[in-house]
């Protein structure tokens, strides 16, 4: 579950990797479910059910469909069950007693129109004829019938059930696309008319169309906020403009069309034909709301109270952009989503992984090596590591060794424990997009709330980044999960209790904890252990006091309950307490500690020797092999690249930053269509990896020397006998990087030579 649910939110089949865990199980009824989740505008419960099959069991690989249908009956009996109130017998502490109790509700069952059920499986499916390849399951959708009182009115409602089955297939494909969402398809019957407005060829077409506002809701019931995805806003009820449209819809329907400027919908394939001058449009695949959320929703919503949309049209202005660069297509969706937005105020942080904060934060973690020796992974990127991995598997031994398991980080888990260090807890509650939006934003400013330059992220930044990782991790195993955790709200607390300390550490709006002793411990020390073990345990009791609600997982997501929680008499005592005051004097840097630790350094950047390193690596015949396996798939240019590579690697020179580009590029591009071959190919590596990792060691131990540390190197060997023109390689490198230039890749050859000896 814990490994799935970042994946599922990225592709947006949820709103939220946050859950709320709530393992029940009634054996003899068929009954089970492991967690639950509300869409963040409330009409959708998607529930989890998670299939662990064990090594050594027989159906580890499982191709019937029936198989799937029973697992998933015994989470609809779930659903069915609580709402026609049979589980009521169950214990108030029991993690599922809420969602139980709400399903029971009528005001629940009013506000719920759509339930999803997940189920998660480590198994595979697989065509059992031909080439096995992967089978896919397709389930169809299911009702449920309710009758429920709303304020002594008797009501009945459909409520549909989907169901997802997220395989081994499945979860695969989630780690080749980079995060990118499961498109959504819409099929237009009749075919929607419009106007083509513009043609870039190659690039993108433009449509006007008339969209009755029926098809929205039907469109809004069956993909939620997922047709919003990359929409900059979400959508805020019915106050301000939201309300006016409510307002619209109810009292002039024929005049929506006039007083609403429409939506903005972008696309990346289409069925259209042209028909004597008008375009009929048949469907459009990866379709997206990019300006207009908000008109959908209340269109929506107007609808759920039971007012008449029938007469409610709106314009849309359709583009179906074309690029074979997925990058490329999604900075053209991006522009289109933010301009389309410049009438209001949006903010224009890049999201993406393309933002040139994050591509500091990416050279950084290849630059800077920890006390231990090994290196923080940045996923900038999702899958970059397992692809890195899938692609040159004659490195994975020493990839694995430099950048340990627990030390891997995506960018979506640095955005929450950036944000869980702050004053806002309540929003890596949020989690997903809505803690990634607010990280990018806080990364911008400095401390004085001023705009930051990406460059001037350095090491202490990059310290404090990963440190922030390690306190949130520790955080999360002194909770504990299962039967010997401090309780069932571990995603709620440890935020809270982070953001606590935070605020605890405060001098001048600043905060001064000594994140650095984090850093070179690599972990907590003891006495801090002890500290945030009790400051855990009473949060935990905190948040369940001050939670107006039962659902306390939920309930944090409300800045209410942050507010409470800072102004209560229980914080206050508990920050008087005198094991609390010597850890905080301990831990909290003095002015003068505070200035030296952030006084601006500058950091080497070792990404673009790295990735000399790494092609190096490969050797030219891996090159020459790759030109003439995808030989087909290669146009003249991209060929003639080849061969320049395999003409650096053969003299020993070193690459430009365009051909280590190009090579990132062409891997990517190539290794999909015969993923098997790169698998296959026997490497035969000339280990450059290891060697850039002992200099990058010797860098970081000694940055207010680095010259002098590499020419004691050299000192050292030629004292051993060995000759001064070998030994020299090490003083070389040296002077490149106090000169802050790239050194010569023939260089480390030589160490790689010496370092073997």
């Amino acid at each position: 579950m814990n490994y799935v649910l970042p994946a599922l939110n990225l592709t947006r089949l949820t709103d939220s990797e946050e859950v709320s865990y709530s393992h029940y199980q009634l054996p003899k009824d068929n009954v089970e479910v492991d967690a639950y989740l509300i869409n963040d505008s409330g009409e959708r419960l998607q529930l989890f059910l998670s299939n662990l099959v064990l090594p050594g069991e027989k159906d580890l690989l499982v191709s019937r469909k029936e198989y799937y249908d029973s697992l998933f009956l015994k989470t609809k009996n779930f659903l069915t069950k609580a709402i026609r109130n049979y589980l009521k017998d169950v214990q108030s502490g029991d993690p599922a007693a809420v969602i139980i109790k709400s399903l029971e509700s009528a005001d629940f069952q009013h506000q719920i129109d759509v339930v999803e059920i997940f189920l998660i499986s480590n198994t595979i499916s697989f065509e059992p004829r031909g080439t096995h390849s992967p089978k896919i399951f397709l389930f169809n959708d299911d009702e449920i019938k309710i009758s429920y009182s709303i304020k002594g009115d008797q009501k009945t409602k459909i409520i549909k059930v989907k169901y997802q089955l997220i395989d081994l297939n499945k979860i695969y494909n989630f780690e080749i696309s980079e995060g990118n969402s499961e498109p959504i398809v819409i099929n237009f019957n009749p075919p929607l008319t419009a106007i083509k407005a513009a043609d870039d060829v190659g690039l993108f077409e433009s449509y006007l169309a008339v969209i009755p506002a029926s098809l929205l809701v039907d469109f809004y019931h069956n993909y939620s906020s997922r047709l919003l995805e990359r929409n900059v806003r979400s959508f805020l009820q019915f106050k301000g403009v939201n309300k006016q449209l409510k307002e619209t819809i109810i009292q002039e329907p024929e005049k929506f069309i006039a007083y609403n400027n429409g939506l903005t919908i972008t696309s990346t394939s289409s069925n259209i034909i042209q028909n004597g001058g008008v375009a009929l449009i048949n469907s459009l695949t990866d379709f997206q709301i990019v300006n207009g959320g908000q008109t959908t929703a209340s269109i929506y919503f107007t609808s759920k109270d039971g007012v008449d949309v029938s007469k409610v049209n709106v314009i849309a202005k359709i583009n179906v952009v074309k690029s074979e660069d997925r990058e490329n297509l999604d900075d053209l969706i991006s522009k289109i989503s933010q301009y389309s937005n410049s009438q209001n105020k949006v903010s224009s942080v890049d999201l993406n992984s393309r933002s040139v904060h994050l591509v500091k934060i990416k050279k950084l973690s290849e630059s800077i090596t920890d006390p231990s020796g090994t290196k923080w992974f940045f996923e900038r990127i999702r899958g970059e590591f397992n692809t890195l991995l899938r692609i040159y598997p004659g490195q994975k031994t020493q990839i694995e060794k430099n950048y340990p398991k627990h030390k891997r980080l995506s960018k979506e888990q640095i955005a929450k424990y950036y944000v869980a260090w702050g004053t806002s807890p309540y929003l890596v509650r949020k989690g997903g997009e809505k803690v990634f939006r607010d990280f990018m934003g806080f990364i911008q400013l400095d401390h004085n709330e001023k705009h930051l330059n990406p460059e001037n992220l350095g090491r202490a930044f990059y310290e404090d980044l990963i440190s922030k990782a390690i306190f949130f991790k520790e955080f999360e195993q002194l909770y504990g999960a299962g039967p010997n955790a401090i309780g069932q709200i571990r995603s709620s607390v440890v935020p809270y209790a982070l953001s606590l300390l935070y605020k605890m550490t405060m001098v001048k709006k600043l905060n001064h904890f000594d994140l650095g002793a984090i850093w070179v411990k690599q972990g907590l020390p003891d006495d801090l252990k002890e500290f945030s073990k009790q400051l855990l345990q009473s949060v935990h009791e905190w948040l369940k006091y001050y939670s107006k609600s039962d659902d306390v997982g939920e309930y944090a997501k409300k800045e209410d309950l942050w507010k409470d929680l800072v102004k209560s008499s229980e914080v206050a005592a508990f920050e008087k307490n005198e094991f609390t005051k010597a850890i905080l004097t301990k831990y909290r840097l003095s002015e003068l500690e505070f200035k030296k630790r952030y006084i601006s350094v500058e950091t080497f950047d070792f990404s673009v020797i790295n990735d000399n390193c790494r092609i190096h690596s490969n050797g030219s015949k891996f090159y020459n092999s790759l030109k003439l396996n995808f030989d087909d798939h290669l146009i003249p240019g991209e060929l003639r690249k080849v061969e320049e590579i395999v003409q650096k690697l053969q003299v020993k020179h070193n690459l430009t930053e365009e051909l280590v580009d190009f090579e990132n590029q062409i891997i990517k591009k190539l290794q999909p269509i015969d993923p098997d071959w790169f698998l296959e190919y026997n490497m035969d590596s000339n280990n450059l990896i290891n060697t850039i990792g002992h200099i990058t060691n010797i860098y970081n131990k000694n940055l207010s020397r680095v010259k002098e540390a590499f020419e004691a190197e050299t000192v050292k060997l030629v004292k051993k006998g060995i000759s001064e023109t070998k030994a020299i390689s090490w003083k070389n490198v040296g002077q490149a990087i106090s000169k802050n230039e790239v050194p010569l890749i023939s260089d480390l050859y030589k160490i790689d030579e010496l370092l073997k000896m």
